[in-house]
């Protein structure tokens, strides 16, 4: 059976009341943990419909359901790169739309481009 919970606020177990915008607002709405070496390939996600892997260490995210705007917020996380490496936003391929965005992995040392063997993004913002 199918239904619904309509409710303004949620309160804790100690008593303190918390507006449902704050967890609406405040939860991701789009994440996913990947594998960017060899066959790329999410290990898990929500709200992802593709990953695609457009180069060396470049890759694009595309939304199962579409942001409200292009102004949300993502953060990146990667392990298993060299001690030298970070992970970042790339905009010198495609701006940021509101089904994809594209990230990067850059080897600090030398700024190449490299591809990241675990790899993490969690999506804020408002859905379509």
């Amino acid at each position: 059976m199918a239904g619904k919970i309509i409710a303004d606020t949620i309160e804790t177990g100690a008593g303190a009341d918390i507006s449902t915008s704050y967890v609406v607002n405040g939860s991701a709405k789009a994440w996913i943990n990947f594998n960017g070496t060899g066959t790329v390939a999410a290990r898990d996600s929500h709200n992802v419909s593709s990953l695609v892997d457009t180069a060396v260490g470049r890759y694009q995210i595309n939304f199962s359901t579409s942001m409200n705007n292009d102004d949300y917020a993502f953060y990146l996380a990667r392990d298993a790169l060299p001690s030298t490496g970070f992970f970042s936003g790339d905009s010198s391929t495609a701006t940021t739309t509101t089904s994809q965005f594209r990230v990067v992995g850059v080897n600090a040392a030398n700024t190449t481009l490299q591809d990241l063997p675990i790899a993490s993004v969690l999506v804020h913002g408002d859905l379509a």
